[in-house]
C-alpha cells in the first residue's frame, strides 16, 4: 500500500539523494567550522555546560582537615 502511494510521488527518486547531501553538507559545515574555531572558546563552551555559576564547597581532603594540628 505505502509503496503505491510514494510510487505516485512524482520526483520521489530525488528525495533521498537531497536528504543524503543535507546530511553530508550539515556536518561537512561542523566539521570546518570546528578546525577554524579558536580553541579557547571551544575549551570554554566545554567547561561551560558543567558550570552553573554557583560555587564549589571546600573539598574534605586530608590537607585542609589537618590543618589545625
Amino acid at each position: 500500500m505505502y509503496k503505491n502511494v510514494l510510487a505516485s510521488i512524482p520526483g520521489i527518486e530525488w528525495y533521498p539523494v537531497v536528504a543524503l547531501l543535507f546530511f553530508f553538507s550539515f556536518f561537512g559545515v561542523l566539521v570546518i567550522w570546528y578546525f577554524r574555531a579558536d580553541q579557547r572558546r571551544l575549551e570554554a563552551l566545554a567547561a561551560s555546560i558543567l558550570n552553573d555559576g554557583t560555587p564549589r564547597p571546600e573539598s574534605n581532603s586530608p590537607s585542609n582537615t589537618m590543618q589545625g594540628s
